[in-house]
């Protein structure tokens, strides 16, 4: 055999040998995660009853691993949604709340707005110039840029905010409203067309039916005594969803 038919030979077997390698490569190469479009949400975890319906209209399968597009529509009876969002933040929708999905880089720039309810969110640290995470209700805007706190509106659109974490700013919806910092250990109010009040020092326990300066006026009202129980985050755990 001449030294060509021995190169020819030498370089079809280092072609192959390359085609064999490539396609383990490719078997064994972890999968990719698929990108969420921005504004969407993964359900990971759903307790009782829960009504998701998309942005068009239609039902929405209420189980772990859906995913939930901007606009989409969660509503909660005596059941509970953990929401992890595009942007890797986390949301606890508790029961008898009703929330909607946003794409934060459309409209107001809101990744959600809480109509009635209570939830726990646990927001992933902004770095650098990356937008601040808002949120919406209908007698405040919230924002902050990694944190954990807990957002209550109750049947008169009175918004209630209590930090665990970090710094949340919180602004009514009134022309010209002051801006207010909540430190950890405190909370806040917002009255409809009012400025925020001035935080205050959270009292142990406060999440499950706070003071009396609520008069009856939590979402839970009517309710009997055991729907009123609310899951406020246990000490030592508070703020991180279940």
């Amino acid at each position: 055999m001449t030294d060509s038919n021995w190169i020819r030979i030498a370089r079809t077997l280092v072609m192959a040998m390359a085609v064999i390698l490539l396609m383990a490569a490719a078997q064994t190469a972890p999968p990719q995660q698929a990108v969420l479009p921005v504004g969407s949400a993964v359900v990971t975890e759903v307790k009782g009853e829960v009504v998701f319906t998309s942005a068009q209209g239609a039902p929405v399968i209420a189980q772990r691993g859906s995913t939930l597009t901007a606009e989409s529509k969660i509503e909660t009876a005596k059941g509970s949604v953990l929401l992890e969002l595009q942007d890797g933040s986390q949301v606890l929708i508790k029961g008898h709340s009703s929330v909607v999905l946003k794409a934060p880089d459309q409209g107001k720039g809101f990744s959600l707005e809480l109509f009635i309810g209570q939830i726990i969110v646990k927001v992933q640290k902004r770095m650098g110039e990356t937008p601040s995470f808002r949120m919406g209700t209908p007698s405040a805007v919230i924002t902050v840029r990694g944190t954990r706190f807990l957002v209550e509106v109750n049947k008169k659109y009175k918004t209630y905010v209590d930090v665990f974490e970090g710094l949340v700013e919180v602004e009514g919806l009134m022309p010209s409203s002051p801006h207010i910092l909540i430190k950890p250990g405190f909370s806040s109010r917002v009255d409809r067309d009012r400025a925020p009040e001035e935080p205050r020092e959270a009292n142990p326990g406060e999440g499950n039916g706070r003071d009396s300066g609520r008069e009856g006026q939590n979402p839970g009202a009517d309710r009997n005594s055991g729907d009123q129980q609310r899951n406020q985050p246990k000490q030592g755990s508070e703020g991180k969803p279940d």
